[in-house]
């Protein structure tokens, strides 16, 4: 084989080698907005009635927070007892934080939540509920 033959077959190799490797990169995935949470919570939403998937996000939300804790054996952001506070609360709470952060609608919807979960269900320093 010439060495121009060589030459063109190692570039067309670099080059489709480096196309694979532009295809395999993957996007990061884009985080749920604090409108876009809103929005879908607010469809079919009645206060004390919120939507399923909507509590689902909430519930969800808390359980990972309540594991992450409980693994990291840290303070916990919040303090939330379900026979206490029922899920549909907790949500139409969330729902409510979101309302008045409309100007924030652009923010990561979790970030808004934790915060919402953090003000409505503070604890106290024993670690129950304030």
């Amino acid at each position: 084989m010439s060495l121009i033959k060589k030459a063109i077959l190692i570039s067309l190799s670099i080059v489709l080698l480096n196309s694979n490797v532009v295809l395999a990169e993957e996007e990061e995935p884009e985080l749920l907005t604090a409108g876009e949470l809103l929005d879908s919570c607010e469809q079919g939403s009645v206060p004390g009635a919120p939507n399923s998937g909507c509590m689902q996000y909430v519930v969800g939300l808390v359980l990972t927070v309540m594991q992450l804790h409980q693994a990291e054996q840290s303070a916990p952001f919040f303090c939330i007892n379900p026979q206490l506070n029922p899920k549909e609360e907790v949500t139409d709470d969330v729902i409510a934080y979101l309302r008045k952060q409309s100007s924030r609608s652009k923010e990561p919807a979790q970030t808004l939540a934790l915060e919402a979960l953090t003000k409505n269900y503070p604890c106290t320093g024993a670690g129950g509920q304030a």
